[in-house]
């Protein structure tokens, strides 16, 4: 878990090249002053930067549809309530900055036998490609890339998508595994510092997390699968999938949000439904201490408050540089294993013959929700755990566990993850996982009281490949293949 350096965003100038993707017929002529090539380490850790600023684009849409944030009426409000949304940077950065210049990696890193390169481009498509696939559903991937030979490139469907996401990481597997690479990873892996056994547990989480997106269709099998591969996955807060920043390169969350507070420019804030969770509304009595950490109240002596998502009032809460997710430094979490451990709870709750209304489970399952708990708490630095561990509407014992007990907790660990929106939609919204989930104010008339499912292909999309991106568009509320 290296910090970025001043060397590697200036390498990302370079490195960031359109090289193959769907805009190269804007340029066919050659530059004389462009680099034709560029080394695999020399490549790795722009696309890495990508990877995160597209989480980041990505999650400030997707956390408030999960509403752990809401919008201020000069932010996205628009998106808040669910109309016309379309999330263009997040689609530009994910797929032709990152999964383009993996491509690349992957082909030239193959080609020079460097296996490890070619394991850690894998995995990064893997997870660039879950997070287009579980925001837009159908993308361009198997025949894109190709430049000039392919100008518009059909989409996969989501369920295509799947499959190659889970071969994606087998086939990283079998490359992380190999004892040589021509070139080894080193510096230039912001992530893991070149650490292979590091990335092999990020693999095997990450299929993981898309096999338990499946339960719905797949069942007790999908649970199961999940959790096959966690035992082999992230296993400690030391091994998290996260790129962190400095005081040079300032984390995504502190440099678009945190500084707007200080300069009148509010954006986003933490939403009311999560906010109740956790300052004693939606569970009386029960305060949890990572509030801080989250959400930031100033010198107000008013209990914590978070904005009604849609409206954009009512809070009295802020994500600035005095949270734990939104300081210059603060690492940008993509996968963690407080997530892992919370996929096994949820995966041993179905596997036992759980449902969405049953109770009780097995001791195995309750205890990986508390351990979901405490390492998401250890994360943050919480001091005083034992007091919200010890509550009797935490520490509920494995015989009164609940799919709403484990997903609640999910819920705060994967504040400002992308994946938070996956499990909010996989539970149809429901009031009873998710306590005062409820439809955004003002919300666009043209759903009819349903919830926002999908993202809207940007207008760019339609304008260069309007063929096939009409064949594949689907209304803000039609749900994902793995939605039922």
């Amino acid at each position: 878990m290296l910090q970025l350096t001043k060397k590697y965003i200036q390498l990302g100038l370079v490195a960031l090249l359109p090289l193959a993707s769907c805009d190269s017929y804007l340029d066919v002529n050659d530059d004389p002053n462009r680099a034709k090539a560029v080394s695999s380490d020399a490549l790795l850790s722009p696309i890495i930067v990508a990877t995160a600023e597209g989480h980041y684009s990505l999650a400030i849409y997707t956390s408030m549809f999960a509403q752990q944030l809401a919008a201020y009426p000069s932010g996205f409000q628009q998106a808040d309530q669910h109309i016309d949304v379309r999330a263009n940077t997040a689609f530009n950065t994910l797929y032709l900055n990152s999964l383009n210049n993996a491509d690349v990696l992957v082909k030239q890193a193959a080609a020079e036998g460097s296996s490890h390169y070619v394991g850690i481009g894998k995995v990064l498509q893997a997870l660039n490609l879950g997070l287009l696939s579980d925001t837009w559903g159908a993308v361009p991937f198997s025949q894109a890339f190709q430049g000039p030979l392919e100008l518009t490139p059909a989409y996969d469907s989501q369920e295509q998508i799947y499959t190659t996401i889970q071969r994606l990481l087998d086939e990283a597997l079998v490359e992380l595994q190999k004892p040589t690479s021509t070139v080894r990873p080193g510096g230039d892996d912001l992530i893991y510092g070149g650490k292979i056994s590091s990335w092999i547990k990020a693999a095997n989480s990450l299929k993981a997390r898309y096999a338990i997106h499946l339960v719905e269709k797949d069942g007790v099998a999908a649970a199961n699968n999940a959790l096959t591969y966690l035992a082999n996955g992230i296993s400690s807060n030391l091994e998290d999938m996260q790129v962190v920043y400095n005081d040079k390169n300032l984390n995504p969350w502190n440099r678009n949000i945190a500084i707007g507070t200080t300069t009148g420019n509010f954006i986003t804030a933490p939403s009311s439904t999560l906010i109740n969770l956790m300052n004693g509304i939606t569970y009386p009595g029960l305060v949890d201490p990572r509030l801080p950490f989250l959400a930031d109240k100033g010198t107000s002596t008013a209990n914590y408050a978070g904005l009604r998502n849609g409206l954009g009032t009512g809070g009295n809460t802020n994500i600035t540089a005095n949270t734990w997710y939104a300081k210059p430094n603060s690492p940008l979490l993509m996968v963690t294993f407080s997530e892992m451990k919370f996929i096994e709870a949820e995966a041993r709750f179905i596997a036992n013959g759980g449902t969405r209304t049953s109770v009780g489970s097995t001791p195995e399952a309750y205890a990986a929700y508390l351990a979901g708990i405490n390492a998401h708490m250890d994360k943050l630095g919480v001091a005083n755990k034992s007091e919200y561990l010890n509550n009797p509407q935490v520490a509920v014992g494995a015989e009164n566990l609940t799919l709403s007990l484990i997903m609640k907790e999910k819920l705060i660990a994967l504040y400002l993850n992308p994946e938070a929106w996956v499990d909010v939609r996989r539970y149809d919204y429901a009031s009873a996982i998710y306590p005062g989930m409820a439809l955004p104010a003002n919300h666009n008339p043209a759903l009819n009281g349903q919830f926002i499912r999908r993202v809207l292909y940007p207008e760019s999309e339609g304008a260069r490949n309007a063929e096939e991106v009409a064949k594949v568009t689907k209304g803000l509320a039609e749900k994902m293949f793995w939605d039922l």
